[in-house]
């Protein structure tokens, strides 16, 4: 973690030689994430939506910050959840069951430094590394048998907070008055008994100002 802290100090303070000018941008972004929750939940989740915005600031041609806030929901596969109550209770069917909610959302506020690679042409492939904040929360999942509510068989709602990282590349691409970018990176969330993750893969982009 030391490790990680420093490279974002280094990053963040955009070292160059000679004076850099400081030039700012922001705009919004979305796409979709590809779960990896912890194992006793993760074959009900896949692929999950993902939108937000971000504001950077620029140190030096090559290097930058990112400050972004992101908003993530993954919904429950219904049938994957009936098909485990069906096997945990031998004798029933699928069509016996119904299942509802259980989604679970993910706000994060993540800071990044951003290291871009020069080519000297309108795209900019670039490299990110960041430490955030994840705000998780999972509604209630409830389940009815036979049309019959199960209270006892719902799945309570839950909600943690959780530091986390995330750590990825992407690529600018530089237009008369915005930037365009395709990023991809992995975020992964500290939550307990053993991590959580995703993979966001994104469009966006950033209004000089």
């Amino acid at each position: 973690m030391k490790h990680l802290l420093a490279i974002l100090v280094v990053l963040s303070l955009g070292l160059s030689e000679g004076k850099a000018e400081v030039s700012f941008g922001a705009g919004p972004h979305a796409g979709v994430s590809f779960s990896s929750f912890q194992k006793q939940i993760s074959e009900f989740y896949g692929t999950g939506f993902l939108f937000g915005a971000h504001g950077d600031a620029s140190f030096a041609p090559y290097l930058s910050a990112r400050f972004s806030l992101d908003y993530s929901i993954f919904s429950a596969d219904k049938d994957k959840v009936i098909g485990f109550y069906v096997m945990r209770n031998p004798g029933t069917q699928a069509s016996d069951f119904m299942f509802e909610g259980a989604g679970v959302s993910i706000f994060s506020i993540y800071a990044d430094g951003k290291g871009k690679i020069p080519t000297g042409g309108a795209v900019t492939p670039y490299g990110l590394l960041g430490l955030g904040l994840n705000f998780v929360s999972t509604s209630e999942g409830k389940v009815t048998y036979q049309n019959t509510p199960q209270p006892q068989a719902n799945i309570p709602s839950s909600s943690e907070t959780d530091f986390g990282l995330n750590f990825g590349a992407g690529a600018e691409f530089a237009m008369s008055s915005v930037i365009l970018y395709f990023e991809f990176k992995y975020a992964m969330v500290f939550t307990s008994p053993e991590n959580s993750s995703h993979i966001p893969i994104v469009l966006g982009a950033t209004f000089p100002f």
